[in-house]
C-alpha cells in the first residue's frame, strides 16, 4: 500500500509540475512571439527617422542626399506630407488613386486603421504631417481602447488570479488523487489478502472497477482451486493411512510365519531359505508402507516435529550400533568418524526422524549392494549447521535414480530416500546425494546447530 501512496504522491506532483511548466512554456511563447514579431521593423528606417531626413528647402521638402530615397524609405511601399488643409505636399512612390486632397475626417481615419487598405503609420512634424505605408497584408493595425481603471485592476490581479487558478488546479489534482488512492490502497489489500489466502469482495466502482474485478475474480478461482486441492489432499491421505492400516494385520502375520517357518529346523534348507525370502521381502514392504505414510504426512504438515537439543556424537553411534545388530548389516561394516568439534556439538532436531532419515539411508546402502560394502558416518561442523554423510564404497546410485534425486522427482523406487529429503527440508536443512569418490554413493544431510 505504501507504493501504491508513493505513486499518488508522484502523479499528484507531476501533474503540478506539468501545469507550472505549461504555464511557463505560455509566458515564455508569448515573449517570443512579442520580441519576435516586435523587432521585425528594428533592421527598416523607422518613421520618426525618415521625418527627421525631410527638410525643407527653397523648392519643398526633400530628404537627406546621404541616403538614396530606396534607403530611407526601406520597408516602407510609399510615403507623402500633408498639409493643415489636407494637400500633399511631398510624396514618394504614391499611387496615383491616392495623390489627392484629404479631409480631418479621413486623416483622422486612416491614423488610425486603414487607408485604402494600406496599413499606414504618421508623423507630425513642423513642415506637416509625415504618412508612410506598410505593404499590404504586413501589417496588423487596430486601436484597442479600454478603460484605465480596468487595466490597473487587471494588472494588480493577474498574479492573484493565476495564484488562485493554480490552487483550484493543484486542488483537483489532490482531490481525485485521494480518491483514486483510496480505490489504489483497497485493491493492494485485496492483492495482500488473496496473497495470504483469504477471499475478498472489493468493489467495482470508480476508476479501478475493472482491476477490482480482475481481483474479486482471481480471488474466486484460487478459492475454488484451493478447495479442489484440499479435497484431494484429504482423500489421498485418507487412502495412504487405509491401505496401510489394511495391510499392516496380514503383513505382521506374514511376517511371523515367515520367521517360524525360517528357524523350524524339521523343514528342509530350500524352504528355510525360501521363508527367510518371504521375511525379508515382507520387512521391505513394511518399510515401504512406513515410509509411504511418513512423506503423506509430511508432505501435507500432519507430522509433529518435535525438536530437542540432542548431541550429535551419542546419537549417531547409537544409530550405527543398531543398524550393526539388524540382519541388513550381514554384509556391511559401519563405521562412525566424528570430528572433536561435531561430536560435542548440540543439534535442534526430531530424534526420531533425523534416526528414520539415517536408517533409510544405511538400509538403501545394504539392500542395493549385493557384495559386502563398508559404510562411513561422517559428521562435521559448517557454520551454523551439522553436516552428516553417509557415504558407501559399492555400485554407487544408478544414473536414472540419481537423475530423479537431483532433479526432485518422486518415483516409487526412491520413497526412502524422498523421505530422508523431507526430513531434513523439515528441520530447515538440506539432502543432497551424489557419487562417492572413488566409487560408491554418498548422501549428505545438514540440519541446525542448536542456538541457530
Amino acid at each position: 500500500m505504501k507504493t501504491f501512496a508513493r505513486l499518488i504522491r508522484r502523479y499528484v506532483l507531476a501533474t503540478a509540475a506539468v501545469v507550472l511548466v505549461a504555464a511557463a512554456l505560455c509566458l515564455g511563447a508569448v515573449a517570443y512571439i512579442g520580441l519576435h514579431y516586435g523587432n521585425v521593423e528594428q533592421d527598416r528606417t523607422g518613421i520618426e527617422t525618415l521625418a527627421g531626413a525631410l527638410t525643407q528647402t527653397a523648392g519643398g521638402l526633400q530628404l537627406d542626399p546621404a541616403r538614396t530615397p530606396e534607403e530611407w524609405l526601406q520597408g516602407y511601399a510609399w510615403a507623402m506630407v500633408l498639409d493643415d488643409n489636407g494637400e500633399v505636399l511631398w510624396q514618394y512612390d504614391l499611387p496615383d488613386e491616392l495623390n489627392k486632397c484629404y479631409t480631418a475626417s479621413e486623416i483622422a481615419s486612416f491614423s488610425r486603421w486603414y487607408l485604402e487598405d494600406w496599413p499606414v503609420l504618421c508623423w507630425t512634424e513642423e513642415y506637416g504631417l509625415l504618412v508612410a505605408a506598410a505593404p499590404k497584408g504586413t501589417l496588423w493595425k487596430y486601436n484597442i481602447c479600454s478603460s484605465q481603471a480596468m487595466m490597473a485592476d487587471l494588472a494588480a490581479g493577474i498574479l492573484p488570479a493565476l495564484a488562485v487558478l493554480l490552487a483550484a488546479v493543484l486542488g483537483c489534482c489532490l482531490l481525485f488523487g485521494r480518491r483514486g488512492a483510496r480505490q489504489l490502497q483497497a485493491i493492494a489489500a485485496g492483492l495482500e489478502a488473496v496473497a495470504a489466502g483469504r477471499t475478498v469482495c472489493l468493489p467495482t466502482d470508480g476508476f479501478a472497477g475493472e482491476l477490482a474485478d480482475a481481483v474479486n475474480r482471481t480471488s474466486e478461482q484460487l478459492r475454488r482451486r484451493n478447495e479442489i486441492i484440499a479435497r484431494r489432499d484429504d482423500a489421498r491421505t485418507a487412502w495412504v493411512a487405509g491401505v496401510s492400516h489394511d495391510v499392516r494385520t496380514p503383513l505382521a502375520m506374514i511376517l511371523g510365519w515367515a520367521e517360524q517357518l525360517e528357524h523350524d529346523t524339521a523343514l528342509p534348507d530350500t524352504a528355510r531359505r525360501r521363508a527367510a525370502g518371504i521375511r525379508a521381502q515382507s520387512e521391505k514392504l513394511r518399510t515401504l508402507i512406513e515410509d509411504l505414510n511418513l512423506t503423506s504426512k509430511l508432505q501435507y504438515g500432519a507430522q509433529p516435529l518435535r525438536c530437542r537439543p540432542v548431541q550429535a556424537g551419542p546419537l549417531l553411534r547409537s544409530i550405527a550400533a543398531e543398524f550393526c545388530d539388524s540382519p541388513l548389516a550381514d554384509h556391511c561394516t559401519v563405521t562412525p568418524e566424528l570430528t572433536p568439534d561435531a561430536d560435542k556439538a548440540e543439534i535442534n532436531v526430531d530424534a526420531a526422524l533425523l534416526t528414520r532419515a539415517l536408517e533409510n539411508l544405511l538400509n538403501n546402502a545394504a539392500r542395493h549392494n549385493p557384495g559386502p560394502v563398508q559404510v562411513a558416518i561422517t559428521a562435521t561442523r559448517r557454520g551454523r549447521m551439522l553436516e552428516i554423510a553417509v557415504a558407501d564404497d559399492g555400485a554407487g546410485y544408478p544414473p536414472a535414480v540419481l537423475n530423479a534425486l537431483q532433479t526432485g522427482a518422486n518415483t516409487p523406487h526412491i520413497l526412502g530416500l524422498y523421505v530422508v529429503e523431507q526430513i531434513a527440508r523439515a528441520h530447515g536443512g538440506t539432502a543432497q546425494f551424489a557419487q562417492n569418490d572413488p566409487h560408491g554413493a554418498r548422501a549428505t544431510v545438514t540440519v541446525p546447530l542448536c542456538g541457530q
